[in-house]
């Protein structure tokens, strides 16, 4: 009988134990899980480095950058000969650096983004509108991108300062420079003038290869880590749809960046579609009805953001060439929070918002 007991003893110890282990385990994983993703709406992020690129910091420290850096305002960012970087702007937006270059942020708003091309040539990938406006000064000038499109900045050896515009709207000094025309500025002269958009060298090529990589990253996207991510962001204020197109998804298991919208049938000023979106994440009803219909406060904020209320930009007509947006709008009343999970998201429209905020088209 004491054998029996004690055999029972043992046995019962170990599938405890065999227990203990597998709950570890799945604490273990789920932690894991939990770290997979973080959000942002913050410009500056590293998202790619090749070859030799060089910051000094602010504070006069410097070094080699990485993937993973950050960038904040001062930094002087720097590519070697054979270097090139990929620097996240407002979320959805990029700005890709050629070799030979010197780069760096005078402002990291959300509202006016403010960068600085010293030398050499970038390619700007940008959302934008009116109220969004993203400007490149230059030694000899300031472009301002009032609208989503590509936007290619070059500072010749002679300081002259030249801007074309593969889609979308510029505006410099006075003059608005619309997609397929190229604007040069020399000692305070400005010519505008066509450029032919079929002849694309080495930095137009790699950037449009960039933009398909990174929506692709997208479709990786794991929907109920994200879910839990986005919930846990919300409730501390980390997130909201003021003030922004959509979030900065960093995801650990491939380093790297990539873009949730804020609304379905986006795509990049490339033309590629992003199939993940923050509506199809299939976020709870009382995330989505104040994101949709705001609480406004006696201050003029609203409940989860403490500035005024204000309208978040429509999504833009990016050219023939680059793709198209929706027409119409829809209303919250007769919104679907919960649709149908789907990897590749159509052409729809975005909701029309209510009360203190409206999407225009």
């Amino acid at each position: 009988m004491k054998k029996i007991f004690s055999h029972s003893f043992i046995i019962a110890a170990v599938v405890l134990m065999f227990t203990n282990l597998v709950f570890a385990q799945r604490e273990k994983t789920v932690s894991n899980t939990s770290q997979l993703y973080v959000i942002s709406a913050k410009p500056g992020g590293v998202n790619l480095i090749e070859g030799k690129v060089s910051v000094v910091r602010a504070d006069g420290k410097s070094g080699l950058l990485a993937k993973g850096d950050t960038l904040e305002i001062g930094d002087k960012v720097s590519t070697g000969a054979n270097a090139r970087a990929e620097i996240l702007l407002n979320p959805g937006s990029f700005v890709r650096l050629a070799p030979n270059s010197e780069f760096e942020f005078l402002t990291t708003s959300l509202e006016d983004l403010r960068l600085k091309l010293s030398k050499g040539s970038a390619i700007l990938e940008v959302y934008a509108d009116d109220d969004y406006t993203v400007m490149v000064n230059t030694p000899d000038s300031q472009f301002v991108a009032i609208k989503s499109g590509i936007y290619r900045v070059d500072v010749l050896a002679d300081s002259t300062s030249r801007l074309e515009v593969w889609s979308g709207k510029a505006r410099v000094n006075s003059t608005e420079v619309k997609g397929g025309r190229t604007v040069t500025v020399n000692q305070g002269q400005t010519t505008v003038a066509k450029f032919d958009r079929d002849d694309k060298d080495e930095l137009e090529l790699w950037s449009r290869t960039r933009a398909k990589e990174v929506t692709r990253l997208n479709e990786r996207l794991e929907r109920r880590t994200l879910q839990n991510t986005l919930v846990i962001g919300y409730r501390n204020n980390a997130w909201n749809m003021f003030n922004s197109f959509g979030l900065w998804v960093y995801d650990a298991s491939i380093s790297g960046h990539c873009f949730l919208p804020f609304g379905y049938g986006w795509n990049s000023p490339y033309g590629f579609g992003y199939g993940w979106n923050a509506w199809n994440i299939r976020l709870p009803y009382w995330v989505l009805n104040q994101q949709i219909n705001p609480v406004v406060t006696n201050s003029g904020g609203t409940a989860n953001n403490t500035s005024r209320p204000r309208t978040r930009p429509p999504f833009q007509d990016l050219q023939n060439d680059v793709g198209t947006s929706p027409n119409n709008s829809r209303s919250p009343q007769n919104y679907d929070p919960f649709p149908p999970v789907r990897q590749s998201a159509p052409m729809i429209n975005l909701p029309q918002d209510t009360g203190s905020r409206t999407r225009g088209n």
